[in-house]
């Protein structure tokens, strides 16, 4: 295939930074690549079909049967390769369009791309169709990071009743890489690279190959077949993965062998339970009441529901119930059944004034029993922590219960166990677990809010789609017309509330109650006075006259409260400017005692206390940001929403991160990086007691 190396411009992107667009350090590779791919299939889903096939196959293949293929790398790839035996990972989909659409810009109409511009050449063009996964566009640099950058796109289509085959590749890497492979004749190197043929000789852009022949001696590299005459479908093949790597992170060298979950040894034993994981509503489900539905298969084997994790096969049957559908009379469910007085729950979250109709969506849950969950001999499998984290857990006073929530798409968008979805429930014993799964009713619209894309009255499934982040991994609320509706919160507040109810035991309350009461007494006799404790304050004014903000006199870095504290419900909430002068810096909570101040580290050390630190941030949020100069600094509205939900945070001036304690992972630090210029910035923050009777300060460190 002929090379079209892409050139140097202004306002685009270049190799290394698209390999950074998601760098989600929460969800391995492996898992983006299940998330984001068998999701791109399921939204390209053809209008005839009642089912999306997804077929991922890894494989060994020979690496000079393939490099012959790439002009201008050949030599490199052989100098990498050829004494190797190396490995891919290749996505099939069948029952979907394929990657249609013109294939060169200037046939281009009304600003349609359509798919195959969008995957193979573009980013940051998503899929536009009501219902789809993302609106990002940037879900697809996943494909990039798994092996050396190398992609290969293979697709059948139909258009105007006409079938063709169509195959390109790409080529993303670092190009500031000594070793890099794309050619460089001079000028600026952009690190990106397309294959494909080009239609005359004078021409410098390519267009996909369209040869039967020519696809199919590519396709035969990797032993994978081509599509039947009438069949459509897109297949993106991933050569030279480094599976050591990919298992790495999936599970770490230094944890515990014994403790290693069988499908963290092999690639193929990963994905078939990562494809559960992701999508259990959808997978092998009939009655999924938006389109197709899933059936998926690792080299060729299909995923049964019979032989899923007990864990998910149950979150699929919770969705069916959500759905007011009928189980099958082999469902987990009624095989099982529930110990005497238990039972499962299905309720409405009703919602009031912000919703055309007040039902938000249907939670479903229930208490499952390490029976329940064939967690007993002779099948021993492990806890649902470690199925949904892959990492031990150890939780104090009993296991804490895991909730999941997904949209219209049917990809479970995240697993919750300490944060806002789960914070303050009850939990249970140490031999069962409370699982719950939350099903937006993405039909339902909001009200007085029109959605400015359709002119129509907005969904609540297009609000939450546009405030998920760029890997889709939770939901937040956001402002619209300069209110926000707090759906979300609202939600997640419902939810806790019906776990609450059911599954709060009343001996146990009154037990927390005496201890409460206790710890009261105890802390009015060893600490000060019983109050939230004070913030950094902030400087005084220079002489001379008043600088401006951006431009405080010292070299350090400072915080300032502007406004509050806000108490509320255990929380305090304070309005704050923070001054950045271009070292990086960490927010810390402490607890303070007549004898010494302690951060989380500190205290949840086996020195120390060895228990949880009992204050966490709840909120971070940044309203303005400012970058220096003369006078007065130069001001810019900025969203900026953090929480242990959503850690993570990007703008152009800086980086924010949610930092863990080591020992019990206690939501206790913010870590700032500014650019070396430095930044002020202005917004919120909370954070949260759980023992009211303690005197706390946040306090900004240099690093």
């Amino acid at each position: 295939m002929r090379i079209e190396i892409a050139e140097h411009g202004r306002m685009t992107e270049s190799g290394s930074s698209l390999l950074r667009l998601i760098q989600n350090q929460d969800i391995p590779l492996l898992d983006l690549l299940v998330r984001e791919s068998v999701q791109n299939s399921l939204d390209a889903a053809s209008n005839t079909s009642t089912k999306v096939s997804v077929d991922i196959r890894v494989g060994e293949f020979k690496a000079k049967d393939l490099n012959k293929h790439f002009e201008k790398i050949e030599d490199g790839l052989n100098r990498r390769y050829i004494k190797t035996k190396p490995r891919f990972i290749a996505v099939r989909d069948s029952g979907t369009s394929g990657l249609t659409g013109p294939v060169r810009y200037e046939d281009v109409k009304n600003n349609l791309f359509g798919n195959l511009l969008k995957l193979v050449y573009e980013i940051c063009k998503p899929q536009s169709n009501e219902g789809a996964g993302g609106s990002w566009g940037l879900g697809k640099t996943i494909y990039f990071r798994l092996g050396i950058g190398l992609v290969i796109y293979y697709s059948r289509i139909c258009e105007k009743g006409k079938y063709q085959s169509r195959l390109a590749a790409c080529l993303v890497e670092n190009e500031t890489q000594k070793d890099a492979l794309i050619p460089h004749s001079g000028g600026v190197k952009r690190g990106i690279a397309w294959w494909g043929k080009k239609e005359s000789p004078f021409q410098k852009t390519t267009i996909p190959e369209d040869n039967e022949q020519e696809i199919q001696r590519i396709l035969n590299v990797f032993g994978i077949p081509s599509y039947g005459a009438k069949e459509t479908g897109t297949t993106i093949i991933i050569p030279y993965i480094d599976e050591e790597a990919l298992l790495s992170e999936v599970y770490a060298k230094n944890e515990p062998v014994a403790e290693k979950p069988y499908w963290a040894n092999r690639v193929e034993d990963y994905l078939r339970v990562a494809v559960q994981k992701w999508y259990a509503p959808r997978l092998n489900n009939v009655d999924y009441p938006y389109g197709a539905y899933l059936s998926a298969s690792i080299n060729g084997q299909k995923i049964k529901v019979s032989e899923m994790l007990p864990l998910f096969r149950y979150v699929r049957e919770f969705y069916i119930k959500a759905l007011g559908k009928t189980l099958d009379d082999d469902s987990l469910i009624k095989e099982e059944g529930f110990a005497e007085g238990e039972q499962l729950y299905e309720e409405s979250i009703d919602l009031r004034g912000v919703l055309n109709t007040t039902s938000s969506g249907k939670f479903v849950y229930a208490r499952l029993s390490r029976k329940q969950l064939q967690m007993e001999p002779p099948l021993n499998n492990k806890s649902p922590y470690q199925q949904i984290t892959n990492m031990p857990v150890q939780m104090e006073g009993g296991n804490g219960p895991i909730i999941m929530y997904t949209r219209r798409p049917g990809m479970i968008v995240g697993y919750d166990y300490d944060s806002t979805w789960t914070h303050r429930m009850p939990k249970s014993g140490p031999d069962d677990y409370i699982i719950g799964l939350f099903v937006a009713n993405s039909i339902n619209t909001l009200k007085n809010i029109t959605d400015q894309r359709t002119g129509k009255p907005m969904t609540l499934e297009e609000y939450i789609r546009q405030g998920e982040k760029a890997d889709h991994a939770s939901w937040s609320d956001r402002n619209i017309s300069g209110n926000n509706p707090r759906i979300i919160s609202n939600i997640q507040k419902n939810v806790i509330n019906k776990v609450k109810k059911q599954f709060s035991e009343p001996v146990k309350e009154i037990y927390e109650r005496q201890n409460i009461g206790l710890s009261h007494a105890l802390a009015n006799m060893l600490l000060p006075a019983s109050d939230f404790g004070s913030v950094a304050t902030p400087p005084p004014a220079p002489t001379g006259g008043e600088k401006a903000p951006g431009h405080r006199g010292g070299r350090k870095s400072s915080l300032a409260v502007t406004g509050g504290p806000y108490y509320s419900n255990g929380k305090v909430k304070l309005d704050f400017e923070i001054v950045l002068k271009g070292k990086n810096c960490q927010l810390q909570l402490q607890v303070l005692t007549d004898f010494k101040r302690y951060h989380a580290d500190i205290w949840e050390s086996a020195d120390e206390l060895g228990k949880a630190f009992p204050v966490e941030f709840v909120e971070f949020n940044v309203n303005k940001i400012g970058t220096p100069a003369k006078g007065k600094p130069v001001l810019r509205d900025i969203l900026l929403n953090l929480s242990p939900g959503s850690p993570d945070g990007h703008t152009e001036e800086l980086d924010v991160h949610y930092i863990r304690s080591e020992r019990f992972a206690s939501y206790s630090y913010i870590e700032l990086k500014p650019l070396a210029t430095g930044c002020i910035l202005y917004g919120t923050l909370s954070f949260e007691f759980k023992d009211s009777g303690l005197k706390a300060v946040c306090e900004l460190k240099e690093l």
